[in-house]
């Protein structure tokens, strides 16, 4: 475990625990947007070929839904800590290359870059109630994320016909892990019951890209302490 998140893990055990207010669950979905480069992403394809057409190092950006667990506990109605899970779905992105052709026709590529990846994530939860019924709240902290990334030629389809040509461009495939800062803000929206919603907006400053935020909705369930 990296020295960030060990820390950050440590000031949420060791938080003054004054007038607790108590933990609480949630659960929650939304939408994840990625934007980076091919070259930055290691998913550049290898024939010179496409690359003299898409650009040796292409843009790319992709939005897909996202899925989150979380917990925490409230030290008073200022102060607290969480953790969670986050699945950021997968990115995907598509780059249309060179057509190819033999005796029997020719044929239509693309070349596809993607990326699955979740995390861990550990906050400090600071939290200001603007009535009784709307808090607004601000997170820091640290996200332990491991990724599966692909890039991979398909053909897309033959013209006029005939026997598929095998893609020209090796795949490639890897695996990545890390653990970089987060941050976060949001609104809660309470009832008269254990039951709230909240509006989540969180920015995950991984090294492989140039942005990755989640927005999300999630209902909470505050258990009375």
């Amino acid at each position: 475990m990296s020295k960030s998140f060990a820390l950050v893990m440590a000031m949420a055990v060791l938080a003054p625990s004054i007038a607790l207010a108590g933990p609480y669950v949630g659960i929650g979905a939304g939408g994840a947007r990625m934007e980076s480069s091919l070259a930055e992403l290691g998913l550049v394809p290898d024939l010179t070929t496409d690359t003299d057409v898409i650009g040796t190092d292409p843009d790319f950006s992709s939005t897909d839904v996202s899925f989150d667990v979380t917990a925490g506990w409230m030290f008073g109605a200022n102060v607290g800590v969480e953790v969670g899970y986050t699945d950021f779905g997968r990115a995907t992105q598509n780059y249309k290359l060179p057509e190819v052709c033999n005796t029997l026709g020719c044929q239509e590529r693309e070349w596809t870059a993607q990326i699955d990846m979740s995390a861990l994530r550990a906050f400090l939860v600071g939290n200001l109630p603007l009535n009784e019924n709307v808090d607004i709240y601000a997170k820091l902290g640290a996200v332990r994320w491991d990724a599966d990334y692909a890039g991979f030629e398909r053909n897309q389809r033959l013209v006029p016909g005939g026997l598929p040509i095998p893609p020209r461009n090796e795949p490639v495939k890897f695996d990545d892990d890390g653990t970089d800062l987060a941050a976060g803000l949001g609104l809660r929206l309470k009832t008269d019951t254990p039951f709230s919603l909240r509006v989540d907006l969180s920015y995950y400053d991984v090294h492989s890209t140039d942005l990755l935020w989640t927005a999300q909705l999630s209902g909470i369930y505050t258990f009375d302490w």
